[in-house]
């Protein structure tokens, strides 16, 4: 059950991840236990709000008595929310919609692909010059991976590589989120 007694209940963590992946992946598993681990904190969940990864995290959040609150679009009119949603935040397009996922306190980014990674690293650049963006955790070997030929093929340094952290397993999702609101630093604008 969700602990609302929490200093920050009214914190907000927004979990991005695939559609694709369905209950028998063990990566559903990792998403239920990620949004059991946010609900713990009293924290509200923030999704797409759709299938996959979506619907599990926003399982494993509702299962824990958390509040989960999806981010569906107006104009995706043959998907439907997920059950485990309580709220919907609907969106007209992409830039209402990141800017519900900027709005958070914390983003964790779970395994997916082209959705997932183009709204992380949004969130990731938005580290870069804004001071109140929020702290971007990791979870997998997938991200290690993929931040590693990150760093090998572009112009991204370790100061940058340095706004992911990244987890192994979703018990240290917390710690990691904890960690990153408390490492806020000014920022100096970077091209």
């Amino acid at each position: 059950m969700a602990t609302n007694s929490s200093p920050d209940s009214g914190f907000s963590v927004g979990v991005l991840g695939s559609a694709r992946l369905t209950g028998d992946d063990p990566r559903c598993a990792t998403a239920r236990e990620v949004g059991a681990q946010v609900a713990g904190q009293g924290w509200t969940l923030l999704t797409g709000g759709y299938g996959g990864l979506m619907a599990e995290v926003s399982r494993g959040a509702a299962d824990a008595g958390g509040r989960v609150v999806g981010l569906p679009m107006r104009g995706w009119t043959d998907l439907v929310p997920n059950r485990w949603t309580t709220e919907h935040r609907w969106s007209d397009g992409y830039p209402e919609r990141l800017g519900h996922l900027l709005g958070c306190d914390a983003i964790v980014a779970l395994d997916g692909g082209i959705g997932t990674l183009a709204e992380t690293t949004v969130v990731w650049s938005a580290l870069q010059t804004e001071p109140a963006a929020p702290p971007v955790v990791a979870v997998g070997p997938a991200w290690r991976a993929l931040l590693a030929a990150i760093a090998e093929n572009l112009i991204v340094g370790p100061e940058d590589l340095a706004h992911v952290t990244v987890v192994d397993h979703p018990s240290e999702v917390v710690a990691a989120i904890r960690a990153g609101r408390a490492a806020r630093r000014a920022v100096q604008p970077r091209g």
